[in-house]
């Protein structure tokens, strides 16, 4: 009989994950992997078929009863297509058929998706935005980026990019962003752009973590970087809050998650600038 098992894989700008699941939504394996430097897609895809064997060799599944590939990276996705058009954090500036990369290896559906568009549907069906018809879901991990769930249906844009809310400006004063513009939001409030901001002091210390523990230890410059971001990331998603008016926004990533002070500090402030509804 049939197992009915479904590999769900995260790509992001410093780690993989990998995931098979069952039918009854059982994780039946979970790995972590550095997401490899470079910027060979080819490379990226050998890493995680291995894993994917690896996997299912691990928990005595049979290859033939994987039924399908979801995968969800942080890019700009043309997810009908299975295309990434431009994945800054990884360095991809042109289009990477990632569907039928993958699909040489595997004959199951594979489909590609926005990381933030995968994780907004997964609040609104599973987590914090349940029940909701009108959701916004926004990453601050390595990069920001954004999902929109609109009168009741992911909302992707005449070109499948909506959301990219880590692209919008300007915020700062001339810091080039990976996607190649000048002064987004994500080049100086993103996980990566805190630690860029930190650029005077050494390279081992140029770290996220490094930036957050020192201003909680009282460190001025620190401090003025993180409140800096936090005021940045508000105001953006103050502004997305008052033209798109949703009943629910979930803020999460790895940055939000390892510092719910920062977290506070930007739920108070999209409170006080945001139109009140």
């Amino acid at each position: 009989m049939s197992e009915n098992i479904f590999c769900a894989i995260d790509i992001g700008g410093t780690k993989i994950l990998v995931y098979l699941i069952d039918r009854f939504r059982r994780i039946r394996f979970k790995q972590r992997l550095a997401t490899p430097a470079g910027e060979d897609p080819e490379v990226l895809v050998n890493i995680v078929n291995k894993e994917i064997g690896l996997a299912l060799q691990t928990a005595k599944i049979n290859p033939r009863d994987l039924c399908g590939i979801g995968i969800c990276i942080a890019a700009l996705v043309d997810f009908h297509k299975g295309i990434i058009y431009q994945a800054p954090n990884l360095g991809w500036n042109h289009p990477v058929a990632l569907k039928d990369i993958f699909k040489r290896s595997w004959s199951c559906p594979v489909y590609v998706e926005n990381d933030a568009n995968a994780a907004v549907q997964g609040e609104v069906y599973y987590g914090a935005a349940r029940g909701h018809h009108h959701a916004i879901y926004v990453t601050v991990s390595t990069g920001i980026g954004g999902g929109l769930f609109l009168d009741g249906h992911i909302y992707r844009g005449s070109s499948g990019f909506a959301g990219e809310i880590g692209h919008i400006k300007p915020f700062g004063k001339g810091r080039t962003c990976g996607c190649g513009g000048l002064d987004c939001l994500e080049a100086w409030a993103s996980g990566k752009g805190i630690a860029g901001s930190a650029g005077r002091w050494r390279e081992e210390e140029r770290d996220t973590a490094r930036v957050f523990a020192r201003a909680e230890m009282g460190h001025s410059l620190a401090r003025q970087i993180i409140d800096r971001a936090a005021e940045d990331i508000a105001t953006g998603l103050a502004n997305l809050v008052t033209v798109l008016n949703p009943g629910c926004l979930v803020l999460g990533g790895t940055v939000i998650a390892a510092n719910q002070h920062f977290f506070k500090h930007i739920r108070q402030r999209i409170k006080k600038l945001a139109i009140k509804s």
